[in-house]
């Protein structure tokens, strides 16, 4: 049975909140996780939808009582209000903000820019911009060489 995910607060895809993990182990060390993908994850194992091969040290940490996410999921819904939640959309919507106030430097004039320093030549070709069709066109032509020669082989 799928849980009601009205009932866990923090659990959407734009809570950016991540938490300093023991049990997840990245080249030695603790790892931070984001706190949503947590929670799916422990919904995923209590519904038996987590593969096996995936997340195996939250499997264990989740059925050894030691998942910290789960305690604080616990806490959250007990409560009935996001505890654990950064908004990534209010953070992005700062950051562009600050991005269109910031000052762009101007170039002067005569300063050397890359495309000033490479040089056009009149016999350069135009670069093919569908790489797909190329290849398909050289493979249809291919194919085609080869039914001729089958052919001529076939008449003599």
């Amino acid at each position: 049975m799928k849980a009601d995910l009205s009932k866990i607060p923090s659990i959407s895809g734009n809570n950016g909140y991540s938490l300093r993990c023991e049990e997840v182990k990245i080249n030695g060390e603790s790892a931070y996780c984001s706190y949503s993908v947590c929670q799916h994850t422990i919904l995923a194992f209590k519904e038996n939808r987590l593969p096996r091969t995936s997340f195996q040290s939250c499997a264990t940490a989740i059925k050894a009582g030691k998942c910290k996410a789960l305690k604080m999921m616990v806490e959250e819904i007990r409560k009935g209000e996001s505890l654990y939640f950064e908004d990534m959309t209010a953070l992005i919507k700062e950051v562009e903000e600050r991005n269109k106030q910031a000052r762009t430097i101007k170039r002067k004039r005569d300063s050397v820019t890359i495309s000033s320093m490479v040089k056009k030549s009149a016999t350069s070709q135009t670069a093919i911009t569908d790489v797909y069709a190329a290849l398909l066109e050289e493979t249809t032509k291919e194919t085609h060489e080869q039914i001729d020669q089958h052919m001529e082989a076939k008449q003599q």
